[in-house]
């Protein structure tokens, strides 16, 4: 009885982290959730996906989410795009890199002087300072240096309000693309990191 109840907890909070990851991989909810090793993780997601609360796609590993079982089990209505599980992989690996910040939030709409500027892929605080994320998976170039000069110009305001230097972060999959990233940002004159 005791075990039904602890395993019961245990999948409505897999769940719920499944719902805010949108989409996971075991590694993912194996870190996040503490699920002890592979095998075990393994196991405990098998058997999420029989039972029809999760549904998954392989891409280069195993991406979970939830089914409507699923979301229906958690009370969630969030819509699903398909288009985006790589772009959201890439957020979660970034999420996990950066010792899964308290305060990270995703998709920020960033408003100045009322007009939206941009949309962060994350956003989230160290040390009082501001740190917003981007996601540079198959973006165009000039995309990114449009992107570039709306930070920059936001970080301008956020310096003069607060007398803080923000910080961009960016996640790359290429050696190539991180240096156009890098040349881009240092050109810029803003702090930044790429992972």
């Amino acid at each position: 009885m005791i075990q039904m109840k602890k395993r019961m907890e245990r999948d409505q909070k897999i769940l719920s982290r499944l719902n805010d990851l949108t989409y996971a991989t075991r590694e993912h909810l194996q870190i996040l959730e503490n699920l002890g090793g592979e095998r075990n993780a393994q196991r405990i997601m098998q058997r999420l996906e029989r039972e029809k609360y999760v549904s998954s796609v392989r891409y280069e590993k195993k991406i979970y989410y939830l089914s409507k079982k699923g979301q229906r089990e958690i009370g969630s209505e969030k819509e699903l795009k398909k288009r985006m599980i790589r772009h959201t992989i890439m957020r979660n690996d970034l999420y996990i890199q950066l010792g899964t910040p308290v305060d990270w939030r995703k998709e920020v709409s960033i408003r100045l002087n009322g007009n939206l500027l941009l949309v962060a892929d994350a956003k989230f605080t160290q040390s009082g300072i501001n740190h917003f994320v981007e996601i540079d998976n198959q973006q165009n170039m000039k995309n990114n240096a449009d992107k570039i000069r709306k930070y920059k110009e936001l970080f301008r305001v956020i310096f003069n309000q607060y007398k803080h230097h923000p910080v961009l972060i960016w996640k790359t999959q290429s050696e190539i693309r991180k240096k156009k990233l890098h040349d881009l940002c240092k050109n810029a004159g803003i702090k930044f990191e790429i992972y």
